[in-house]
């Protein structure tokens, strides 16, 4: 026998390289968890291994050749085919996307991709592939791309724009959820020169402290101006630093707020037409609230009045009184709603302010038969307030108290204190408040319902002035009840003043003198008859000697030969208004006479005018009669 032996060591060796990196690949490819597969030159898939099995549970022999089709959701069923046929036709690599169903009978994402094998002259041998489950990736994707459908819907809606200053090369990069707010990527200079020059200053400091890594504050606005139109815009800003902590980018957010804007606008001229409106309208009402009040103190000194007669003076004086608190809330609130009035602070002792206003009230809860207890725990309780808003506080609370308290009702005030603040609560048994009425009891025109007689009416301003004027004393004010028929408790808290040691009181009366009094020439010029004609019977009822003009004309002809002491003079005359007769009443450098403005515009700037055009003494139509009298007194007593 004979034989031939070869060295195949080399050939073995080789083999179990290749089987080895076979076997690597192998398990490199499954710990991704893919299913491996082959396929023929035509296309015709043979499984590898077990998993899948595990995946669809099948054998491998079902899935072969072409059985794995059977497991493709049927909507992607022909497109697959027909792209692995056409990726096998052209002998290229591909990548296909479809749903496998899963051994649960779950369809699930799978991403196949294959890759052709050559021999050494370049004809197509096989095909290697795998098949992933990307199912989560494709879910992760989705929602991302519908939460970025929901914010750029959210964009478009509420016209946001997201702004990015890269700080590098400060240049800027607009955005909206559809289209850039510009075109294209510009410097911030350039930026900066579209916004209003108004309010570039501000936005430019806002923008550097914060990429200098300071905190600029809340939300900004600024007007950024286009070919077409000018926009107002709303923005918030947040500072983006790199790896190492620098400063790297602004990203903000711009709201078009123009309507906005617009509406704002519209609202404040509104409210500053209703604020003229109603300045307007209380001065119109003064002109002939005057005569009837000058006239009604004239009938009140006649001593041979009848007593029902003057029960009927009486009346109308009340009458006369109430229009007058009305216009002065009127012309209240449209002050304070301006912000024209100024507090005269000043220490002031609670429990004295307190019984002062029950003073003030005490014809109307006796004309009522209502019963009023005051209550203050410590007499040396001090605030800081002005003394005039003070009482017009404590006084508006307790008139609405008496007047929606029935008669023989009861009233009650009390004053509690602690190191903090002071407290006045006021509390009734009246009519009470709805409970959908009590959260608009501070708004302006609020009331409850309105019966027909309005035997409790008025304009529903009395709270809303009353709230401005707590506030502006850095203090609160509730309105508490338990409902209709059930009274009320408002409760005024106000910061107490320590140290009030270091004060003197508030002067609570007038020093009494020994009086002498002579007589007055008056002149009273007022192109309203009534007003003057009354105005010089109550002057004369004291005693003095008035004269009257209707005009400017005719009171300076009537100056001369009269050489009056005291001149009373409306402002708004027709020919020469009020301010010019007064310069020419009394020359430069002279004191006589003294001049009274008397007129229906009170405020804050109309008394300033007055006093520079040479008025002593500023008194609001309708005159407080009692105050005049007084004035007239002083100037006559000799001491």
């Amino acid at each position: 026998m004979y034989g031939v032996s070869f060295d195949i060591s080399a050939q073995r060796a080789d083999e179990e390289r290749l089987s080895l990196s076979e076997r690597r690949y192998r398990a490199l490819v499954e710990s991704t968890g893919a299913l491996v597969w082959s396929a023929d030159a035509n296309g015709e898939i043979r499984p590898s291994g077990g998993e899948w099995e595990r995946f669809t549970g099948a054998p491998p022999d079902m899935l072969s050749g072409w059985g794995w089709l059977d497991f493709i959701h049927p909507d992607d069923r022909d497109r697959i085919r027909e792209s692995w046929l056409d990726a096998v036709k052209q002998g290229v690599a591909t990548t296909l996307i479809f749903r496998m169903q899963r051994l649960d009978g779950v369809y699930r994402t799978v991403q196949a991709h294959a890759a052709p094998l050559h021999d050494s002259r370049g004809n197509l041998q096989e095909w290697f592939g795998t098949t992933t489950d990307v199912t989560a990736q494709y879910e992760a994707q989705a929602a991302i791309e519908a939460r970025s459908l929901r914010l750029t819907v959210a964009m478009q809606a509420a016209k946001i724009h997201i702004v990015s200053l890269e700080l590098t090369t400060w240049t800027l990069h607009f955005e909206t959820g559809s289209e850039p707010l510009v075109d294209e990527t510009i410097t911030y200079d350039t930026a900066l020169a579209r916004v209003h020059p108004d309010d570039a200053g501000t936005l430019d400091r806002y923008l550097q402290r914060l990429s200098s890594g300071e905190d600029p504050g809340g939300p900004f606005e600024f007007r950024m101006r286009n070919v077409h139109s000018e926009r107002w815009m709303q923005g918030s800003a947040l500072l983006q630093r790199d790896n190492h902590g620098e400063p790297l980018r602004i990203i903000g957010c711009l709201i078009d707020i123009t309507d906005r804007k617009s509406m704002e606008l519209a609202l404040r001229e509104a409210g500053r037409r209703k604020d003229e409106f109603l300045a307007m309208l209380a001065h119109e009402l003064r002109n002939p609230l005057a005569p009837m009040r000058t006239a009604i103190a004239l009938l009140h000194k006649d001593r041979e009045v009848q007593p029902n007669t003057r029960e009927l003076i009486s009346l109308m004086s009340r009458q006369v009184e109430h229009m007058t608190r009305i216009v002065d809330h009127l012309l209240e609130v449209s002050r304070i709603t301006q912000g024209r009035i100024a507090l005269q602070l000043e220490p002031i002792l609670v429990g004295t302010a307190v019984y002062h206003a029950v003073e003030a009230i005490a014809g109307m809860v006796e004309s009522r038969a209502q019963h009023i207890a005051v209550d203050v725990t410590d007499v040396t309780t001090w605030v800081c307030g002005d003394v005039t808003r003070l009482s017009q506080i404590l006084v508006n609370v307790l008139n609405n108290a008496s007047k929606y308290t029935p008669e023989q009702g009861r009233i009650t005030v009390s004053v509690h204190a602690d190191d903090a603040s002071v407290s006045i609560v006021i509390a009734d048994t009246g009519t009470g408040i709805s409970a959908d009425l009590l959260p608009k009891v501070f708004e302006l025109f609020s009331q409850g319902e309105r019966t027909l007689d309005r035997s409790n009416g008025g304009l529903g301003i009395g709270l809303s002035l009353v709230k401005k004027l707590v506030e502006m004393h850095k203090g609160t004010i509730t309105v508490h009840s338990p409902g209709p028929g059930l009274g009320t408790t408002v409760t005024i808290r106000l910061p107490r003043l320590h140290h009030h040691e270091r004060h003197s009181a508030h002067p609570l009366s007038d020093n009494n003198a020994s009086e002498t009094r002579q007589a007055l020439r008056i002149l009273v010029v007022d192109d309203n008859r009534d007003a003057a004609d009354s105005l010089a019977m109550l002057c004369e009822s004291e005693g003095h000697v008035a004269r009257v003009a209707y005009s400017s004309e005719q009171a300076l002809e009537a100056a001369a030969p009269f050489d009056p002491d005291v001149a009373l003079l409306d402002i708004g005359l027709p020919d020469i208004d009020g301010y010019e007769l007064a310069r020419r009443l009394r020359r430069k450098g002279e004191s006589s006479p003294l001049l009274i403005a008397v007129t229906g515009y009170g405020q804050a700037e109309d008394r300033l005018r007055a006093q520079s055009a040479g008025f002593d003494y500023h008194f609001v139509k309708p005159v407080n009669v009692e105050s005049l009298l007084k004035l007239f007194v002083s100037l006559t007593v000799k001491q």
